[in-house]
């Protein structure tokens, strides 16, 4: 049942809406300013600069502005984000997540299989997992396992892997936004990562919680925004929209057989390994801590829900926009180059080329004399290019369109913004997420649980401060794959973090039954992985990761059997209180 809102929800509520009225009239004040200085002739470096910089900022400041000394505001914004921005929270995280598989596919494996495997997971983490996370009071996931499973070896465990999937994903949205902090400003990477370093010590220390969630629902809107922009425009000029169902058909179905061409045929997304791959994508995903952070902070479980639900539709909504947006740039990339000699292609061909976004006839060739050597070094080719003569990294499908229709390079620095903001705010979720499990998790439950919130809030961001400096370090001498680290992550969750979640709910399961089944989900997961070798396929790991997660759950389950109805009576109670009591069974919010 639905709490009726007091006078002071609904002056939050009212506040809260003011200063996202405010954020977004700030937002389209700056992105008028940058496109009127585009207008009167400021050079073109200057102006594509100026988007991305701004939004940075803009995000800092979000950050700063959110400085909490509460332990509730600081781990789960005081409960007080309401359901549309927390599920616009929630769709810049899930983004964050995918963009990185975005074609060419790692591992050849199949687009619609991966968007189906993380469809699937985005759907549990927001009407189940995260619902059920915010039931309990949890400020974190190992916050509810050890409190179902109160053992101090099984709390360390689960700090252990809930802490090396933040890494993981803290690492891939880092090298993320480091990326787009090259590709868009040509900035130099030891750079790119100081100030990646500076915006995520000012987004995720000051707020914590609240800094991760209000700067993601702020990516999410410029995100959704910057990418809008073009679209409305071609429509506005008649151009008909390139999309199965709300647009024209056959458009769509030439982009797409472009895109085939260039990228190759993809394995059947449901065949047995594809679908192996979707259940192991969508177990993991479903539990990954990071992810679940915006549910932590509805006002109670039927906001979660409809936060849930929201970000579900605002997810539908940005792949409706960025289908439309590919297909538009295929088709613009398929009119401007295909039929034309290789060292007759517009200047941004190359310039994409010299960036790694496009290759001409299997080469980065950045101008028209290393395109046309490159196509006349292939037997029988005359120098006219083919469609699978070409490869388009979907990256520059997604960012590219104002480039290729010849907008304004304002509209190309906002679109490369959102991209970059996505990856810091994916970042900032994984290192929340960390310095959660070691500052509350460990410091305060584990070692010292009287105390003081200001000695407690210290010992949490000075972990996050020490995470960002160690990443920072390390990402600049160290190149980092996204899509791998995200995998990886996956497959901690997937084969240690899931099934302990499911068996907090068997009752019979006690803290020693739980520990042998995070061992067993461990080592058979790290088995299956060491043989595959140095580089283990992508169907590899997910075999490994759907097999972690079955053993650990069969040993679980298995080993609750040794004890009696009256032995289990703890975990009967704590189940009761989850599935069938009122909520905040842990009471964390209880405290200053």
């Amino acid at each position: 049942m639905k709490k009726p809102l007091t006078d002071e929800d609904l002056f939050e509520r009212a506040s809260i809406d003011g200063r996202v009225a405010f954020a977004v009239a700030a937002f389209a004040l700056a992105a008028g300013l940058v496109a009127l200085l585009d207008r009167v002739g400021v050079p073109e470096r200057i102006v594509g600069i100026l988007g991305p910089i701004c939004v940075l900022a803009g995000l800092a400041v979000v950050g700063v502005l959110l400085h909490g000394m509460r332990v509730s505001r600081f781990h789960a914004a005081g409960r007080a984000v309401p359901a549309p921005y927390a599920g616009l929270a929630f769709m810049a995280l899930s983004t964050g997540l995918f963009l990185p598989f975005l074609p060419p596919v790692p591992g050849g494996a199949s687009l619609t299989g991966l968007l189906t495997g993380f469809g699937l997971g985005y759907l549990l983490a927001a009407l189940v997992t995260g619902p059920l996370l915010r039931k309990t009071g949890a400020f974190s996931l190992p916050d509810l396992l050890t409190a179902r499973f109160p053992q101090l070896g099984l709390r360390l465990g689960a700090i252990a892997v809930v802490g090396a999937v933040a890494v993981l994903i803290a690492l891939a949205g880092y090298e993320s936004a480091v990326r787009g902090l090259m590709t868009a400003l040509a900035m130099p990477r030891g750079f790119a990562c100081f100030l990646v370093a500076v915006i995520l010590l000012l987004v995720v220390v000051p707020g914590g919680v609240s800094g991760v969630v209000w700067a993601a629902t702020g990516a999410a809107g410029i995100l959704l925004a910057s990418l809008l922009l073009p679209l409305a425009l071609l429509i506005l000029r008649g151009e008909p929209l390139p999309l199965p169902v709300l647009g024209q058909r056959v458009l769509w179905d030439h982009a797409l057989s472009d895109m085939v061409a260039w990228h190759g045929a993809a394995p059947a997304a449901f065949s047995g390994t594809g679908l192996l791959l979707i259940a192991a994508i969508a177990v993991g995903v479903a539990a990954l801590g990071p992810l679940l952070t915006p549910a932590m902070t509805c006002n109670d479980v039927p906001a979660a829900r409809r936060a849930g639900l929201s970000s579900l539709a605002w997810w539908l909504s940005l792949i409706a926009i960025v289908a439309a947006t590919m297909a538009y740039s295929t088709l613009t990339i398929d009119s401007a180059l295909i039929g034309r000699a290789a060292d007759a292609l517009p200047d941004y061909a190359y310039r994409a080329a010299a960036k790694g976004l496009l290759t001409i006839c299997g080469q980065a060739a950045s101008a028209p004399e290393a395109a046309l050597a490159a196509c006349k070094a292939l037997p029988g080719h005359a120098g006219i290019l083919r469609p699978q003569d070409i490869t388009v990294s979907g990256g520059w499908l997604v960012a590219g369109l104002p480039e290729l229709r010849g907008f304004s390079v304002a509209f190309s620095g906002l679109v490369a913004a959102g991209l970059i903001a996505i990856g810091v705010i994916l970042a900032a979720s994984g290192i929340q997420a960390l310095g959660t499990a070691i500052g509350h998790d460990m410091f305060y439950r584990v070692r010292d649980t009287g105390a003081l919130t200001s000695r407690r809030l210290a010992a949490t961001r000075l972990t996050m401060t020490l995470a960002i400096v160690m990443l920072c370090v390390t990402m600049i001498q160290m190149t980092f794959y996204p899509a791998a680290m995200i995998g990886m992550a996956i497959v901690f969750s997937a084969a240690a973090v899931a099934p302990l979640m499911a068996l907090a709910l068997w009752p019979r399961v006690s803290a020693p039954d739980a520990s042998l089944a995070l061992l067993a989900g461990l080592c058979t997961a790290g088995g299956i992985i060491a043989l595959g070798g140095v580089i283990p396929s992508i169907e590899r790991l997910a075999a490994s990761a759907l097999s972690g997660c079955v053993v650990a759950f069969a040993v679980g389950v298995g080993t609750s059997f040794r004890h009696s109805r009256d032995q289990s009576r703890a975990g009967r109670i704590f189940v009761e209180g989850v599935l069938h009591g009122e909520g905040e069974i842990l009471n964390t919010d209880g405290t200053n």
